[in-house]
């Protein structure tokens, strides 16, 4: 295939999957409904910068000469415009596009990461690691990594190497069922998409078409384990140690350490002053610290996050949370299993993680001096990891502002969500619904978040906790006057890039000391 159309190529997967097309010289071009929108500008001038061609989703793509496939994603309508003109040129799920990749693309070891959350931020953690270890794998990702982002790919690609290609495997349309990866990491096993017994059958099947081995989270193990093919290797790691337990977090907890100063990614020495790391000599870190503010290339640290795993690996977490702890240690696991690196290389290979685009970003302060964080929360597993990393924090109050992601998700997770949030959200804390995001195509337009809010109103021991706006601009008025310094606010939802802008919005520009 010489020529490649993709529908939607500004899709958090689409983009990331067509930009590692072109970097294997292949022509690529693309629709977007979304293209010229501000939000999305980060995806789509990387793909112009790889000249690859967008046009507007209308047909018009055929004049720039007739492809060899059109590419599509399961969340594309059969009355799409681009259809039409594309006649009879055969058609490629992305699924199938990128197991021809897998085949074909000569890759030395690729591990698949799947699982129902936080399997982006793992793709990303574990492809960091590799990249610590001084090691150059080719990553492709569902979310943007903010240290792979480059003027010629959004961060959801990393051009590497073919020793080692790491990417996400998606369990919610089935896809992940096309790989034969050599390796897999299954994170946990949820209720997102369809039923824990659908999505055992799901992974079982999936695993019976890995290579060489696998990482599985507890739960994941006991739901499959017998369908594992003997064949593989398989590496379980538990939350709360067991006594059969290879990989276990023993310890969780947050120190304050005012003298933990950070220099481009790494623990520095100190100065003899004792305030400034050595190759700090103006003080930025210590004027970052005061605002709150971070940078790849130095920071300050008077709050650490600390894990233990097995009573005897200790490891300075990059971001707040037990999430956090947990996914490092599957990654361990994955670097063990690889062999690579030496113990004490591959823990310090886990101390530098800079993150995905819209997981736990920090956008800003509010002229109140509340700190304002944007996430890509979006379910209730996800939604309650989130909540539980702000808690530590701020000490004040959570205001949490929630978009869903399409009604029939939000129908399906909001009797699961309320009983989460009702058993963690104290009564000053307060859980706001903006209305679920619509990306077209057909919908009921139910439930509404009006709707929803007044039913867990209804059944709250602390209805006052649960709040819906009619529009993002009253709601900002709202925010920027209520919440204080010891509060703590987030933005969460997925699909739509504008939230991020919009938690930015809230926020104000911090003038030099």
């Amino acid at each position: 295939m010489n020529h490649l159309h993709f529908i939607g190529i500004g899709g958090i997967g689409m983009s990331g999957l067509a930009a590692m097309c072109r970097d294997h010289g292949m022509r690529v071009t693309g629709s977007d409904r979304g293209a010229d929108r501000p939000e999305n500008a980060r995806i789509i001038d990387a793909l112009r910068n790889q000249k690859i061609e967008i046009f507007p989703q209308d047909g018009s793509f055929i004049a720039a000469g007739r492809p060899d496939a059109i590419v599509y994603s399961t969340a594309i309508e059969e009355d799409n415009p681009d259809w039409t003109a594309a006649g009879g040129i055969p058609r490629l799920h992305r699924s199938e596009l990128l197991e021809h990749m897998l085949e074909t693309c000569g890759f030395g070891t690729t591990i698949a990461v799947t699982g129902s959350c936080g399997k982006s931020t793992v793709t990303a953690y574990l492809a960091e690691a590799l990249t610590n270890l001084g090691l150059d794998p080719c990553c492709l990702n569902g979310a943007l990594s903010n240290r792979f982002h480059s003027g010629r790919f959004a961060g959801n690609y990393r051009s590497g190497s073919r020793e080692y290609f790491v990417f996400e495997a998606d369990e919610s349309d089935r896809s992940l069922l096309h790989y034969s990866p050599d390796y897999a990491l299954v994170l946990n096993i949820g209720t997102d998409h369809y039923d824990r017994e659908e999505l055992a059958r799901v992974f079982a099947g999936f695993l019976g078409r890995v290579r060489r081995g696998a990482v599985l989270e507890r739960g994941v193990y006991e739901a499959v384990r017998e369908k594992i093919p003997p064949h593989l290797d398989v590496r379980v790691f538990d939350a709360k140690p067991r006594r059969d337990s290879r990989y276990a977090v023993t310890d969780y907890r947050k120190v304050e350490r005012p003298e933990a100063i950070y220099t481009h990614g790494r623990r520095s020495e100190l100065a003899p002053t004792g305030d400034r790391a050595v190759d700090d000599l103006y003080g930025a870190n210590n004027a970052l610290s005061i605002y709150g503010l971070r940078s790849e290339d130095f920071r300050i640290a008077s709050t650490e996050f600390l894990a233990e795993f097995n009573g005897e690996k200790h490891l300075v977490l990059p971001q707040p949370g037990f999430h956090t702890a947990l996914n490092a240690l599957a990654v361990y696991a994955m670097l063990d299993l690889l062999g690579v690196g030496t113990d004490e290389e591959r823990l310090a290979s886990l101390e530098r993680f800079d993150g995905v685009w819209r997981r736990n970003d920090f956008a800003g302060i509010t002229p109140k001096g509340t700190p304002v964080y944007d996430d890509y929360a979006h379910n209730p597993e996800k939604i309650l990891s989130c909540l539980s990393a702000m808690r530590e924090l701020a000490p004040g109050r959570i205001y949490a502002v929630f978009q869903p992601h399409g009604y029939k998700p939000f129908g399906f997770m909001r009797d699961e969500l309320f009983e989460r949030l009702d058993g963690f959200l104290t009564r000053r804390d307060r859980f706001i619904l903006l209305e679920p995001f619509y990306a077209g195509g057909t919908s009921s337009f139910s439930p509404s978040a009006q709707e929803v809010a007044a039913d867990w109103k209804s059944r709250s021991r602390s209805p006052e906790r649960f709040m819906v706006f009619p529009d993002r601009e009253t709601l900002a008025d709202f925010l920027t006057l209520k919440p204080g310094a010891g509060d703590v606010i987030v933005i969460m939802g997925a699909r739509d890039n504008s939230l991020s802008d919009y938690a930015k919005s809230l926020t104000r520009e911090i003038a030099a000391p």
